[in-house]
């Protein structure tokens, strides 16, 4: 039975998951790190804040740019974890953002398939004022190369 203070990343695709700091240091693949600031002593992986607290809005330009690199661990057949400070905000952000870039759903139907396995999220629309901007960003030129889903 797993306790409280136990920590387990979901897998909202298959190879993509998404947890909190505890589930990042015992993670085998690529790691990518969603907080505001790269906290000290982060385990090994790749920093990317997607939030700006000044102007309580998603970085767009970082939300692609933590796709795109989750899409080419994929692509290299390597799992992914995306992770934040408890796994409920931020981290399943960037995951909707890779699930509605590389899975085709919309925002909020990855938020909802996310949701089956990890109840505790809380959509962007929840959390951030200027979160329209998200709905508005148009699809990236292209076919999508690969469903996440």
């Amino acid at each position: 039975m797993r306790t409280k203070s136990e920590s387990t990343p979901s897998e909202v695709a298959p190879g993509v998951f998404v947890g909190g700091w505890k589930d990042a240091a015992g993670f085998i693949g690529a790691r990518f790190c969603v907080l505001d600031e790269e906290p000290e002593g982060m385990p090994p992986g790749t920093h990317i804040p997607i939030y700006d607290g000044e102007h309580d809005a998603p970085q767009l330009a970082n939300l692609e740019r933590v796709a795109n690199l989750m899409h080419a661990a994929r692509e290299r057949n390597e799992n992914v974890l995306v992770f934040c400070g408890h796994g409920v905000r931020r981290s399943p952000l960037a995951a909707a953002w890779y699930l509605h870039r590389y899975g085709a759903l919309s925002l909020d139907g990855a938020y909802a398939k996310i949701r089956t396995v990890r109840p505790q999220v809380e959509e962007a629309k929840e959390w951030i004022e200027n979160w329209h901007a998200l709905e508005t960003t148009p699809a990236p030129p292209g076919p999508k190369a690969r469903r996440a889903a």
